[in-house]
């Protein structure tokens, strides 16, 4: 065996604290060691760095019990690692090293590491290199403690498992599972696949119509866009000149206003200088009456009131002027609000009854639409039916049409190929007559063949025949053989029962069991033995005889002194009968009378029990003591009548086993006796019926042996002539059918002729027919053609007068008569709406004018009373200064020249009051016009700005272009985004009715989906891919049952090899290990043999076949063995460890056991762990485990003579 395993390094592993180096050798290496020393850790430690990841395998509950705990001695490890060394020199492995170490580790934090040739790898990559070399997968390459006797107690399908290990189709099985689930998923997304085509083929019809509606909307809409392009392009222009017009009068007039303010400005600046001047001569006058302290003081006085008076008059009344200005300015803005109002209420009127109107139309329309709809509807009937009819009559039309052609010309090719069919009709007769010679030939052949293969068939019946009687002769021989050696099984196992139980002194009583063990260990001598063991009882009487010996049935003979058994019985004070047979002596009694045999007793009576008994010469003696005074009867009535007259030791007994003294009492057990018959006198007859009848099985098996061989040769003979004759059969057949294909083809041909004759001259009537019914057929044709004319013209004429029809009933026009009308009905709706928003606004504005109006005809009043006062007031500070002027006469030649110099100022001053009044009145004027060109500039952008609202809601994005006065939004330059308006200076007058037009026809469209083209393509391309991927599915799905199918069948042909070779191996093993017996593997479903199970059949060594959990704990580890084995016999691994198998074995097994793990050991490298020396001694290489003080496993190297030394300590 090369070697593979090389070496074991453990470090940390469970016990194993230090670092522990095991060397294998190619055969068998042994470990040793008392329980609990660490032995089976190294199974672990093998089985933990091949990847095992089951912790009940691992005999651990979780990963950090794979490192060493610690003692008290020794602290515990961080770590266990354990390193595998395999031997690939000669590549086993798939790996390009001559060596490959594979090693494990394990940390307390649950972390583990695989390294290969000290790599860090994954788990999956340590499985996948185990798996191609038959490593990964095999239960029975690691053989643990408790698993030998587990492969026995799994079900019949879960022991396949083994099975298929060895045969190598685990792979296999995987792949099929993952074949198997790939068809699922398959089939699964298939069905899905075209669950979503079932629901996205109709969506796809639907956006079909809907993307053909889209591009016919989209198309209409850009022809609407062109012309709307050019229409507001002109639209716009035309608002934005007038816009300007407009700011061009407002800036006029704002010109106006500045111009009127100017100019009272600077009547305003020259009347206040005037005033300054006033003031200044009036401040003179002022001083030169100072001369005067009273006059000057009261002239002072005076001017200055009449200054304030003056100044405040020209204030109020600049006030006042003010005020007129706004309020002529808010009259002429209330009249523009109110007419604004007016005309916003008129409007709003007008849009109402506008909307009820529309709203009146719509309806209107509607039901002519419907009415038209309905007319229409019947129209396209008919028209649909006119043409369905011309339809049918141009088909039928076409039908002939095509049909004649047809027959002319199959009239003409039947003519031209008439003559060449005469000649083939000729020349086809020939070949009949040749086929015919031929196929009379080859009949007789066959005939001659077919008797030759009846005769052959006949004789290979006959032997077969033969075959079977002796086939059904062995059958019975075997089952008679059968039941002889079942029945010979029985007899020695019943045997075996009444020997053990005679071993063990089963049934005696304590004193006599004590008596008969001493005289079995030599303690005892001159002991023949219980006196039941010698006698021989009929079992008619065994009772009878039990209960009249009583206690004497259990007495122990001896042929000496009885005082050593009578201190044997008294040191334990048991109780016991002796009869030392040297010192018997018969009574000196007189002898019981035997009744005679009359009619009273009418053969109840049955003998004295002396004379019923058989005993050695030796023992007649006792017998006569014991039992020369018993009579043996039938019933206690006998009993009784028996007994009249008897002496006082006379007794009777009954035959159930009832004793009857002569002197009355009666006794109604019997020691050792029961109602089964299983009695100590039962037990030694029984032991020399069986005895007897096992001699007579075996001679009769012996027999049936002999009967079967010569049943088995005679067979072998026949079966020998069966084959040759076969084999002739074979042959004769193999000519038959020669011949009978020969024949057959003869026939064949002959048939073949016959029936191109027979075609050929068919042929030739056919041409003859079809050139007749041809031009029959064809004048009928002509004449149905001409009839089918005048039809399709009647058609025709029908079908014009229906187009007409339905020309007439278009419904277009109510068709836009309502779309107008909604359209009206909207926009009016709309714009009433508006117009509403409109009037409100404007009825607030007029309000809000109102308000101010009134608050400045208030405050004009205010002013005019303010200036009435202060005139009043005036007028009375000048007569006061008139009477100061009397006063002051004196000084007037001081004053007139001031005084006229002061009123030639007062009336520039009133000149200049005047000129500013007037100015002011301008200046209202100019105000006035501002204010209306500033409204006429309003509307006009706000007329601007709604078109430039229309045209954005209409084409969106828009560069505008502005004059130099108007500005507005300009939106980013975004390329094919970004709508320009075309320069327009006159628009044509079809562009009004064309955009109402296709406006119109938009609208009938109704609503469209403007994603539809883009939904469509995508939903098509998704159905389009589907159909593909259903297509691939199926074909995957194909390729997935084909491939289950080939692994099936290459699982079944592998598994069957592979059982049939184990099912031999097992059957040998298992005779050479129980030294005979037979045993044999058996398929529960044959017929299914990817699911079958396999069930053991034993028969060990003179017992009849059974079950499995009747085998004893020794029988069963055996019988597993013989399994494990006989695996490994026909696919051995490359190594194999064994954990205290053999622990159930005695030495007989042991000896048989290590003969085969020798042999095997030339195929599979063997780790033994055991405590039985024989098997040791089977090892090459021995290790020695031991525990360490420090609670760590110890290795010692151990020389052979010292193995005994070691095993005999545990």
């Amino acid at each position: 065996m090369p070697l593979r395993l090389k070496s074991l390094e453990l470090q940390g592993y469970k016990t194993f604290a230090s670092r522990t180096l095991f060397l294998f050798s190619e055969g068998i290496t042994a470990i040793v060691g008392p329980n609990g020393s660490g032995k089976s850790n190294i199974a672990d430690s093998l089985r933990w760095v091949l990847g095992e990841q089951s912790y009940s395998l691992l005999r651990a509950k979780k990963s950090e019990d794979m490192i060493f705990s610690g003692s008290e001695l020794r602290p515990r490890a961080g770590m266990a690692s354990a390193t595998i060394t395999f031997d690939n020199s000669d590549g086993w492995l798939p790996i390009d090293f001559a060596e490959v170490a594979i090693t494990r580790r394990s940390y307390r934090d649950g972390q583990n590491e695989y390294l290969i040739n000290g790599q860090r790898v994954r788990l999956k990559d340590v499985t996948e290199l185990l798996a191609r070399s038959g490593l990964a997968e095999r239960t029975y390459t690691i053989i643990g403690q408790g698993l030998v006797d587990a492969a026995l107690a799994l079900k019949a399908e879960e022991r396949r498992k083994l099975f298929e290990e060895a045969a190598g189709t685990g792979l296999h099985r995987t792949r099929r599972e993952e074949a198997q689930r790939r068809l699922e998923v398959t089939a699964r997304n298939l069905e899905r696949v075209q669950d979503i085509l079932a629901e996205l083929q109709p969506r796809l019809r639907s956006l079909e119509r809907q993307a053909r509606r889209a591009q016919e909307y989209e198309q209409v809409k850009a022809d609407l866009r062109v012309l709307l392009r050019e229409w507001y392009g002109y639209h716009w222009h035309s608002a934005q000149k007038a816009l300007a017009e407009a700011r061009e009068n407002a800036r006029a007039q704002e010109a106006a206003l500045l111009r009127s303010r100017e100019k009272a400005g600077e009547l305003t600046d020259q009347l206040t200088q005037l005033r300054d001047r006033l003031q200044a001569l009036r401040g003179s006058l002022n001083a030169w009456h100072r001369q005067s302290a009273q006059v000057h003081t009261r002239r002072e006085a005076v001017s200055r009131e009449l200054a304030v008076a003056d100044e405040r008059i020209r204030s109020l009344q600049e006030q006042q002027a003010s005020a007129g200005v706004e309020l002529a300015r808010l009259e002429e803005e209330l009249g523009l609000y109110r007419e604004q109002v007016d005309s916003a209420q008129q409007e709003y009127s007008r849009l109402e009854a506008e909307l009820n109107d529309a709203r009146r139309q719509v309806e209107e329309a509607r039901k002519a639409l419907a009415a038209r709809q309905a007319e229409r509807g019947r129209a396209e009937k008919a028209l649909q039916d006119a043409r369905h009819r011309l339809s049918s009559l141009n088909a039928r039309q076409s039908q002939l049409q095509a049909r004649l052609a047809e027959r002319q010309a199959q009239v003409e090719r039947a003519r031209q190929t008439l003559k060449s069919a005469e000649q083939a009709v000729a020349a086809a007769e020939k070949d009949l007559q040749a086929a015919q010679e031929r196929a009379r030939g080859t009949d007789e052949a066959r005939q001659a063949a077919e008797h030759a293969y009846q005769q052959a068939e006949q004789a290979v019946a006959a032997a077969r025949q033969r075959v079977a009687q002796v086939e059904a002769s062995r059958r019975e021989a075997q089952e008679r053989r059968a039941a002889a050696a079942a029945e010979l099984a029985r007899l020695r196992a019943q045997l075996d029962v009444l020997d053990q139980a005679e071993q063990a002194l089963s049934g005696y009583a304590s004193g006599t069991r004590l008596l008969l063990e001493a005289a079995r260990k030599q303690r005892l001598t001159g002991v023949s033995g219980a006196l039941s063991a010698h006698l021989e009882v009929p079992a008619e009487y065994e009772t009878a005889i039990a209960a009249a010996l009583g206690e004497y049935l259990d007495a122990v003979l001896l042929d000496d002194n009885p005082d050593t058994a009578l201190d044997l019985l008294g040191k334990d004070a048991l109780r016991g009968v002796l009869l030392p047979l040297q010192a018997l002596k018969p009574p000196d009694l007189p002898q019981v009378s035997l009744p005679e045999q009359d009619g009273t007793l009418n053969g109840h009576f049955l003998g004295r029990a002396a004379d019923l008994v058989k005993a050695p010469p030796e023992l007649r003696p006792a017998v006569d003591l014991l039992l020369g005074q018993v009579l043996v009867v039938r019933d206690r009535q006998t009993a009784r009548r028996v007994l009249a007259g008897q002496p006082p030791q006379a007794r009777a007994v009954t035959l159930a086993g009832e004793v009857f003294l002569a002197g009355g009492p009666v006794m109604t057990t019997g020691s050792g006796a029961d109602k089964g018959g299983q009695t100590l006198l039962g037990r030694q007859r029984q032991r020399r019926e069986l005895a007897g009848r096992i001699a007579s099985a075996e001679t009769d098996l012996q027999a049936l042996d002999e009967s079967l061989q010569g049943c088995e040769r005679e067979l072998k003979s026949l079966q020998a002539e069966v084959d040759r004759l076969l084999q002739e059969q074979r042959t004769k057949r193999k000519d038959l059918d020669q011949a009978a294909q020969a024949a057959s083809q003869a026939r064949l041909n002959e048939e073949q002729a016959r029936r191109q004759v027979q075609w050929q001259q068919e042929q030739l009537k056919r041409q003859q027919a079809d050139i007749a019914r041809g031009e029959e057929e064809a004048g009928k044709l002509k004449k149905e053609l001409a009839g089918l004319d005048q039809e399709i013209g009647r058609a025709r004429d029908e079908v014009r007068a229906a187009s007409g029809r339905l020309a007439e009933l278009g419904l277009e026009e109510f068709q836009a008569e309502l779309s107008h009308w909604n359209t009206r009905a909207a926009v009016a709706e709309r714009a009433l709406t508006d117009g509403k928003a409109r009037l409100q606004e404007r009825k607030a504005a007029l309000e809000r004018a109102e308000r101010t109006r009134d608050g400045l005809q208030a405050r004009r009043a205010d002013l005019e009373r303010q200036i009435a006062s202060l005139d009043q007031s005036k007028a009375e500070q000048r007569k006061e200064e008139a009477r100061i002027a009397e006063e002051i006469e004196a000084l007037r030649k001081l004053i007139e020249p001031a005084e006229a110099e002061l009123e030639s100022l007062e009336k520039e001053q009133a000149r200049l009051q005047d000129a500013e009044a007037s100015a002011r009145q301008m200046l209202s004027q100019a105000e006035h016009h501002h204010a209306q060109a500033r409204i006429a500039l309003a509307r006009r952008q706000e007329a601007l700005d709604s078109l430039r609202q229309r045209i954005e809601d209409d084409f969106g994005l828009v560069a505008f272009e502005y004059t130099e006065d108007t500005s507005g939004p300009t939106p980013l330059p975004l390329d094919g985004m970004v709508e320009e308006l075309p320069l327009v200076r006159q628009l044509s007058p079809e562009i009004e009715e064309a955009i109402k037009r296709m406006r119109a026809q938009l609208r009938r469209m109704g609503a469209i989906n403007p994603e539809a083209q883009s939904e469509y393509q995508e939903v098509k391309e998704r159905f389009d891919f589907l159909t593909e991927q259903v297509k691939d599915l199926q074909a995957a799905e194909a390729d997935v049952r084909q491939v289950i199918a080939e692994l099936d069948a290459l699982m079944q042909r592998e598994f069957r090899k592979t059982f049939d070779a184990v099912a031999v191996e097992f059957k040998e093993i298992f005779t050479r290990l129980f030294d005979g017996g037979s045993a044999r593997l058996v398929l529960t479903d044959p017929d299914d043999l990817n699911e079958t199970g396999i069930d053991i059949e034993a028969r060990l060594p003179g017992r009849r076949t059974q079950g499995l959990s009747l085998l004893s704990g020794g029988e069963r580890s055996l019988t597993a063995v013989a399994l494990v084995f006989a695996l490994l016999r026909v696919s051995p691994t490359p190594f194999c460890v064994l954990d205290e198998v053999d622990a159930m074995l005695d030495e007989a097994n042991v000896g048989r056991y290590r003969e085969l793990l020798r042999e095997l050991s030339e195929t599979t490298q063997f780790i033994v762990v055991t405590h039985n020396r024989n098997t040791v001694q089977a090892a090459d290489v021995i290790y020695g485990v031991t525990m360490g003080r420090d609670s760590a496993s110890q290795v010692l190297s151990l020389r052979l003579d010292q193995v005994s030394q070691v095993v005999n300590d545990q």
